[in-house]
């Protein structure tokens, strides 16, 4: 089984993906360090030398290295803005599990004004990631499932989360 998480920057895609992964037995992939390694630069440098067209082109190439792939089980931590290209959505869709890390926008807010100036490309401050969040929700919507994440959760809760929802993806919570 292959399991990508989405959402949007500072969701927790690549910390629950860690733990997901150590609970499943899986190899796990964070699609961002596998974009820097195949590069040679960081997300940051790709971003400011390529643009963003640029990496969203290097991020569909590793997609398509990673579910090319033949290891199984797998969980892929994916970047923020991944799903805004239909390419990427069909293809996660068609390779296993789409699941989509939804916490409460204070939260987001919170991680993303603590994290490391320039370490994310797309975050300049509150109110412009808000509105970037609410142009991508609707991308995030064609996953398979909808996580909602309390801010008092941890990321190997949500783990668990995710195993017991394996058994019924199709309910929404």
């Amino acid at each position: 089984m292959r399991i990508f998480l989405t959402g949007f920057m500072a969701a927790g895609k690549t910390t629950v993906g860690r733990e997901l992964a150590a609970l499943l037995g899986a190899s796990f992939i964070d699609l961002d360090r596998a974009i820097e390694e195949h590069a040679g630069a960081s997300v940051a440098e790709i971003f400011s030398r390529d643009g963003e067209d640029g990496f969203r082109r290097l991020e569909r190439e590793a997609l398509e290295r990673v579910t090319a792939a033949g290891a199984d089980p797998l969980v892929v931590a994916t970047g923020g803005g991944t799903m805004t290209d239909e390419r990427n959505r069909r293809l996660m869709a068609e390779s296993g599990l789409v699941v989509w890390l939804d916490p409460d926008f204070e939260v987001l807010s919170d991680r993303l004004t603590r994290a490391v100036a320039g370490e994310r490309p797309l975050f300049h401050d509150p109110e412009q990631a808000r509105r970037l969040l609410e142009r991508r929700r609707g991308d995030y919507r064609h996953a398979d499932v909808h996580l909602r994440i309390e801010a008092t959760e941890d990321p190997r809760g949500v783990a668990s989360r995710i195993l017991e929802r394996l058994d019924d993806p199709t309910c929404d919570t």
